[in-house]
């Protein structure tokens, strides 16, 4: 596995007291903001998984307590664990800023990893008597934030799954709180944005706010919209409000598109390069992963750039292409995105890029 180059490893450590804020202010934004061109981008490899892993997907990430917690979507493994699954709904590793690819975890003794989100009572109780992968809930984290007091905030999607191809029951976003060091989570009770409304699970800092990114279920175009709360009230489903197109109201029914074709993953980052916001994604069925930009959070966003073509020969196979903004170097004039690569049945990796921005 390549990891990052030795330069990285100095510029890292000397920007640690300010990685993945966003609240900092773009000291060195240009005073007309640049154009969104990419310059280069460098394949770095894979995002290292325990040996019993065959696949897991997601890939968010986040710097919580000096380190990269990194939370991936569904995981599957063998031999099966101590308490005989062979998979997991959810999973997290940790990694140090100096190699972000050398992702670890604690395993059980057969070398099964634990998952991020534990179930309730209610929920394994399900998932055991149906006794099928493709009749269970699931929780798949969506992203990763500093909550301010030393720990992190985790939004994830609790979803049934049904038989048939993509046929998922979306019941809401919750959030889960992961103390430093820890790759095990405390959900919150209950779902912080139950549905129906939209998703919220794409979160990111911005001074002493949080702001939320979700999809507006039903929508024809895979529209997003967004909220923000006072970080310290993140837990608290009242503190949110929601873009409405002109102002900031609490009532989610008004909330408004503010994005199209996000087909799931979505970063949002201050990049002082660009001296803009930098939204990242993926392109519906296909392997290009693409930017944004806007002056503002809510937008208006910029159509479109291509950032890099996922490594899978078959078109729209590669999905879940993300920023990493607690590792962008220059300013942002260098970011890391990740992407899910399929290599087989039931077989992938999470391949990360260094793409430069002109």
């Amino acid at each position: 596995m390549k990891l990052f180059r030795a330069s990285l490893v100095f510029a890292l450590l000397a920007v640690a007291g300010c990685r993945n804020s966003g609240a900092d202010a773009l000291s060195n934004t240009p005073s007309v903001p640049r154009p969104l061109a990419v310059m280069s981008v460098q394949d770095l490899g894979i995002v290292a998984h325990p040996p019993s892993v065959l696949v897991r997907d997601g890939g968010a990430s986040g710097s919580v307590g000096g380190r990269v917690l990194w939370t991936f979507g569904d995981t599957l493994f063998t031999p099966s664990a101590v308490d005989g699954a062979t998979s997991r709904s959810n999973t997290a590793a940790l990694a140090e800023f100096a190699q972000p690819l050398a992702a670890s975890e604690p395993v059980d003794a057969r070398g099964a990893p634990s998952p991020l989100l534990p179930f309730t009572a209610e929920e394994q109780a399900y998932n055991a008597a149906s006794g099928r992968p493709d009749e269970r809930y699931a929780l798949w984290p969506g992203s990763v934030v500093a909550d301010g007091a030393g720990g992190g905030l985790v939004y994830y999607l609790k979803l049934k799954v049904h038989p048939g191809f993509l046929n998922y029951e979306f019941l809401g976003t919750g959030v889960a709180r992961v103390a430093t060091g820890s790759t095990v989570a405390t959900r919150e009770p209950g779902l912080l944005f139950p549905t129906p409304g939209p998703s919220f699970d794409n979160a990111f800092t911005l001074d002493a706010f949080v702001y939320a990114y979700g999809a507006l279920l039903g929508s024809t175009d895979q529209s997003v919209a967004v909220a923000r709360a006072p970080l310290n009230q993140a837990r608290e489903r009242g503190a949110y409000r929601f873009w409405d197109g002109s102002g900031w109201g609490s009532d989610p029914a008004l909330a408004r598109a503010v994005m199209h074709s996000i087909p799931g993953a979505l970063t949002v980052s201050k990049n002082a390069w660009l001296g803009q916001y930098l939204a990242v994604h993926s392109l519906p069925f296909s392997n290009k992963i693409v930017m944004r930009v806007a002056a503002h959070p809510e937008g208006p966003w910029s159509d479109p750039v291509e950032a890099l073509t996922g490594a899978s020969p078959f078109s729209g196979s590669d999905y879940a292409g993300r920023e990493h903004p607690e590792l962008a170097q220059a300013d942002g004039q260098k970011i890391y995105v990740t992407y899910f690569n399929p290599t087989g049945a039931f077989r992938g990796e999470l391949r990360m890029a260094e793409v430069t921005l002109k």
